[in-house]
C-alpha cells in the first residue's frame, strides 16, 4: 500500500549530514498531525569513542515513545576488534504494540517514501518492543 506522505526537507537534509558529514548519529522522524509529511522530531549527537556505542544506542531507545510510532535513521556502529569499527546506516520503524492500529498502518505504508529519498540506508528494521531494538539484537540482524 503506497502512501501520499512526503518527507520533510529538514529530515532529508539531516539524513545527508548523518551519512556524508557524520554531524549526528541519529535522526528521529514522525508523521505530522495532518498525516501529510514525515518531519524531523530531533537529532542525536555523534559518538566519537566506539566503546560508547551501546550506551548511545540505549539512550536513543529509551527516548522513544511507548505508545506511538517513529522512524529512526541511525548510524549504527560496532567494534569487530580492538582497532576496527564497522558502521551501517539503518532505518528503523518503531511501531510499539501500544500504538494505535491506524498509526501503525500509516507508518508501515509510508516507509517506502523515506527509502526513496534516503538511498544510502543499508538495512531496514521493524521493532515493536525493546527486545527487538536491543543493541545486540539489531547487531545480529545487520552484521551480515
Amino acid at each position: 500500500m503506497a502512501s501520499n506522505i512526503n518527507v520533510g526537507e529538514e529530515l532529508q537534509e539531516t539524513f545527508e549530514k548523518l551519512v556524508h558529514k557524520k554531524t549526528c548519529r541519529a535522526a528521529i522522524g514522525k508523521i505530522n498531525a495532518a498525516f501529510t509529511e514525515v518531519e524531523l522530531e530531533r537529532t542525536m549527537e555523534p559518538v566519537e569513542d566506539s566503546a560508547d556505542h551501546p550506551a548511545a544506542w540505549k539512550e536513543m531507545v529509551e527516548s522513544l515513545p511507548e505508545n506511538d510510532c517513529r522512524y529512526i535513521v541511525y548510524d549504527f556502529k560496532w567494534k569487530i576488534s580492538e582497532t576496527i569499527t564497522k558502521s551501517k546506516v539503518i532505518l528503523i520503524l518503531w511501531s510499539p504494540e501500544a500504538s494505535r492500529v491506524r498509526n501503525k498502518m500509516i507508518y508501515a505504508s509510508s516507509q517506502e517514501c523515506l527509502l526513496n529519498v534516503m538511498p544510502d540506508v543499508n538495512r531496514q528494521i521493524q521493532a515493536t518492543d525493546e527486545d527487538e531494538i536491543d543493541f545486540n539484537a539489531v547487531l545480529k540482524r545487520i552484521e551480515h
